[in-house]
């Protein structure tokens, strides 16, 4: 039976939808298929893993959320996250159908990635990734023994032999295979020996960040600082010999203007991202998502996909992050650069997002001095080609 709202209630839905169209539209959505990992990896950010999954409902859902709140957005993402999502592959084969179907209603481009423990790849699962070009980030730290030090299976076994089996497998699939690397204060010291290792196994594109949460001592954090500008410096080797390797720490804001992060948060989180869970509530981003056993953090709920937006003062104030909302961080000289911290890692570690972990205060310091030292040096590598050149020209 259908309800007719009434005139208070028509204008307030009203009222709500008009404020929706001052915020940012929403271009990405991290989707958590399953709550459920055949991983217990003792340092993710995900709370708890759980046999939830979300319902065919809530995946159309979230589909149609998209396509509306992306507005006169063009280039859409839906990126498939966990738990483990293959655990999820039929919910996952249902959206990429129905996303593709509503896509071409709504005349968008829509794009599908993944992040994957990778164990449960088989052919089936890679030739449907390469037919709808799901783009998959595996998450793998290094060797053997570093690999399995802090990522092992439900049952306590190891993991690394389930997943380098199968990294010829996936490289079939998709050529130019990343990997996500977690190292953490007992294997940092052995950063540039796994990231050799897993290139020798044939990723040749890494994404690595320390692991949060956890207690750096001042002597760790020197061995990040080591242990980057050794890594830093091996990069610089390949891209001297022209090899398809990528370090995206050194890439990916290679080229911004001087200041461009001015007054900004660092992610995307709440503003043109979301993150919705297996029961179909929306928060700001998965890591706040994954906090407290997935139900994120009770306060930053921005409502659910079938209704919409209800908590419009949250999506608000992660909007708008600007300088004064980051009173700790007026008198840092980095504040423009690591913007505030993540407002996850904020939270678990003060109780307040705005309120940064003072050990990710001191990694985030070093990490932007070794940034500055390796891109002055590839600044120089970059000059050398142009003085051959004109040496050349005169001789």
């Amino acid at each position: 039976m259908i309800r007719h709202l009434n005139a208070a209630e028509l204008a307030a839905v009203t009222a709500r939808l008009l404020a929706e169209r001052t915020f940012t539209p929403v271009q990405l959505i991290d989707m958590l298929i399953t709550e459920d990992c055949n991983f217990r990896c003792d340092y993710c950010f995900v709370h708890g893993k759980r046999p939830k999954r979300m319902s065919e409902e809530i995946v159309r859902a979230t589909v149609d959320f998209l396509m509306l709140k992306s507005r006169h957005v063009r280039n859409v993402e839906l990126l498939f996250l966990g738990g483990e999502p293959l655990m999820a592959f039929d919910l996952m084969q249902l959206t990429v159908d129905y996303g593709l179907w509503q896509a071409e209603r709504y005349r968008k481009q829509l794009s599908f990635s993944m992040t994957t423990n990778g164990s449960l790849f088989n052919e089936e699962k890679l030739k449907f990734c390469r037919r709808y070009g799901v783009k998959f980030l595996l998450s793998i730290d290094g060797d053997r023994e570093t690999q399995n030090m802090h990522r092992k299976f439900a049952s306590g076994r190891g993991t690394y032999d389930a997943v380098a089996s199968k990294v010829g497998l996936m490289k079939s699939y998709q050529p130019w295979l990343g990997a996500r690397v977690t190292p953490t204060p007992e294997n940092m010291h052995k950063l540039v020996h796994n990231v050799k290792h897993l290139y020798s196994l044939g990723i040749n594109q890494f994404i690595v960040g320390p692991a949060t949460g956890l207690h750096y001592s001042n002597e760790d954090i020197e061995v990040v600082r080591e242990s980057f500008m050794e890594l830093g410096d091996y990069y610089i080797e390949q891209i001297r010999a022209k090899a398809p390797f990528r370090f995206t720490f050194l890439e990916k804001d290679m080229g911004d203007a001087p200041g461009s992060k001015r007054g900004i948060w660092g992610c995307g989180a709440g503003r043109g991202r979301m993150s919705v869970s297996a029961s179909g509530e929306i928060q700001p981003c998965a890591k706040v998502q994954g906090l407290n056993d997935l139900a994120g953090i009770p306060q930053y709920s921005l409502g659910n996909v079938p209704h919409g937006f209800d908590n419009l003062d949250v999506r608000r104030e992660f909007i708008a992050f600007s300088h004064n909302k980051r009173t700790p961080c007026h008198n840092c000289d980095l504040k423009d650069d690591c913007a505030g911290g993540c407002p996850a890692v904020n939270f678990e570690a003060t109780g307040c997002i705005h309120l940064p972990d003072p050990c990710e205060c001191k990694i985030a310091r070093v990490m932007q001095e070794v940034k500055r030292e390796i891109q002055a040096k590839l600044e120089e590598l970059q000059a050398e080609p142009k003085a051959g050149l004109a040496a050349a020209q005169v001789a």
